[in-house]
């Protein structure tokens, strides 16, 4: 069974020798800001999901809350437009790209989109040539889990809940390294280069064969499957 906040806060502060109260308290802050950094910073399979899209006819797609980033530049397929089964890749491009090459009109609309672009800051993205029906579309995307909200009326809330990370000895270690801070702990530095092995390692140990691309893969559109005649 995984452990729930509240144990593994209280694990690595038994260990460091200070359970007060007030050190409790700003441990809960400093796990949610611990879970941040991992989860931002290392690309884990469990945080790669596929969401469904609608590509209105204005172009302007909204992403879905907590979006990071599209898995590469074929994560947007269309499964659908006007209602009618027909599937194409959306290619990613860059803003700059997608200004030279996106016109000031598009009379009629298209069937598909061909390239489309993300704006970050607006959590939005824009497609091009613009379709003139609606389209329904996958996008295979990685988001992050939200933020548990700390508030002095939820604390048994949040030390109940069971954090979005499977490894919860990793994140008990870096807690306890964070508190031997406040001990003024000479082992700090031997635990924090523990911490960083036990983090490539977990990295490396993460990823089942296939789970997620190691390298940049060839266009599909211009490189097929080869073939061998008889």
């Amino acid at each position: 069974m995984r452990s729930s906040r509240g144990d593994i806060i209280d694990h690595a502060l038994a260990r460091v020798g200070n359970t007060t109260s007030t050190l409790k308290a700003k441990a809960r802050f400093r796990l949610n800001r611990i879970l941040q950094e991992l989860h931002q910073g290392w690309d884990w399979p469990f945080l790669w999901t596929t969401v469904p899209i609608t590509i209105p006819t204005s172009g302007t797609i909204v992403l879905p809350d907590q979006f990071l980033k599209a898995e590469d530049d074929q994560a947007l397929q269309v499964m659908s437009t006007g209602g009618v089964a027909h599937t194409g890749i959306v290619t990613e491009i860059d803003h700059r790209t997608f200004a030279l090459n996106s016109g000031s009109s598009n009379i009629g609309g298209a069937t598909l989109p061909h390239f489309w672009t993300i704006d970050y800051a607006t959590n939005t993205g824009r497609v091009w040539p613009l379709p003139r029906d609606t389209c329904q579309a996958t996008l295979r995307c990685k988001l992050l889990p939200p933020d548990f909200p700390i508030t002095v009326d939820n604390a048994s809330d949040y030390d109940a809940d069971i954090p979005v990370f499977p490894w919860d000895n990793l994140l008990t270690d870096l807690l306890f390294e964070w508190a031997m801070s406040y001990e003024v702990d000479p082992r700090r530095g031997e635990q924090y280069q523990v911490n960083a092995d036990t983090v490539n390692r977990t990295r490396g140990a993460s990823f089942p064969e296939k789970s997620y691309p190691t390298q940049v893969q060839l266009d599909p559109t211009i490189f097929s499957r080869p073939w061998q005649g008889n």
